[in-house]
């Protein structure tokens, strides 16, 4: 017994005549039926919250990301370096 066959209006590829999504392309094939009517939920504050969460975190490039941590050595080593030498002063005039 042959199965009934369709083709895919995406891709081409041969699949089955049950077949709503395609399982080559990945594409909707057909709609799908039904007898329910669509409900539209309008709800803005919820909309809003949800446009807000959905922001991608802005990130720097990677050289800034870098200059900024080379930036930040040189300070700590400059402040080490200046809090050294006053402590060498203070000990050398102690002694």
């Amino acid at each position: 017994m042959e199965k009934e066959t369709k083709y895919c209006k995406h891709c081409g590829e041969i699949i089955d005549i049950d077949c709503i999504i395609c399982p080559k392309c990945g594409k909707q094939v057909e709609e799908l039926k039904t007898d329910d009517k669509n409900i539209v939920i309008n709800n803005t504050a919820s909309s809003n919250a949800s446009a807000v969460t959905n922001d991608k975190v802005r990130r720097l490039p990677w050289y800034l990301r870098t200059f900024w941590i080379i930036v930040l050595g040189i300070l700590t080593c400059g402040t080490y370096f200046i809090i050294g030498i006053i402590l060498r002063i203070m000990w050398r005039s102690n002694n």
